[in-house]
């Protein structure tokens, strides 16, 4: 993959996190703004430790299969995630936008690595097809920082008024490059 790829791809896995942040924002206190940047850099670290273990993960993959069959694999991951995103897309239930006192460092850890999950497939699926690791790392983790930290300030000024659009924009960018990657396996089996 090269970097365009792979920061499109970073791009759409990121779009979860700036939904779940956009939440966050939209119930924050004027005051909390000073926290919103320790927030990004929290759900950036748990990226960047969920996609160094997935490269770990695709390694282990890796080794044991040949190129095509890695390269479907890493294909069926993008799609699987991307029809994750689309059911997050049509599942959210309604949302209440009011100021929450109650949200800590601790919860922001946690929804970090929850919402992180999707990235250690990620890790396994660039892995899979030969990506570079530090590139990956580096892009991963600059984009979850900007789209976490974007998401808080929408959050607060417009609330959550477009995050199935989001939802299914990330989706539609992973299924299309799952294809992409089916369609380069296929021409290179002619």
């Amino acid at each position: 993959m090269n970097t365009i790829e792979i920061l499109v791809t970073c791009l759409a896995l990121s779009l979860d996190c700036f939904v779940v942040m956009m939440a966050r924002g939209a119930v924050m206190n004027p005051q909390e703004h000073r926290r919103s940047l320790i927030n990004s850099f929290i759900f950036a670290g748990s990226s960047l430790l969920m996609i160094v273990l997935g490269s770990l993960a695709g390694s282990l993959i890796k080794s044991q299969l040949v190129l095509h069959v890695n390269q479907v694999i890493a294909a069926l991951i993008l799609f699987a995630l991307g029809c994750f995103l689309l059911i997050q897309a049509f599942r959210q239930k309604a949302f209440e936008e009011r100021h929450d006192d109650s949200f800590n460092y601790k919860k922001v850890l946690f929804l970090g690595l929850i919402t992180s999950v999707d990235v250690f497939l990620l890790g396994t699926c660039m892995t899979l097809l030969q990506a570079d690791a530090f590139q990956v790392c580096l892009i991963s983790t600059l984009v979850t920082l900007a789209c976490v930290e974007l998401g808080q300030q929408i959050g607060y000024r417009l609330g959550l008024a477009y995050r199935r659009t989001i939802f299914t924009a990330g989706s539609v960018i992973l299924f299309l490059i799952s294809l992409k990657v089916l369609f380069q396996v296929l021409t290179h089996l002619r």
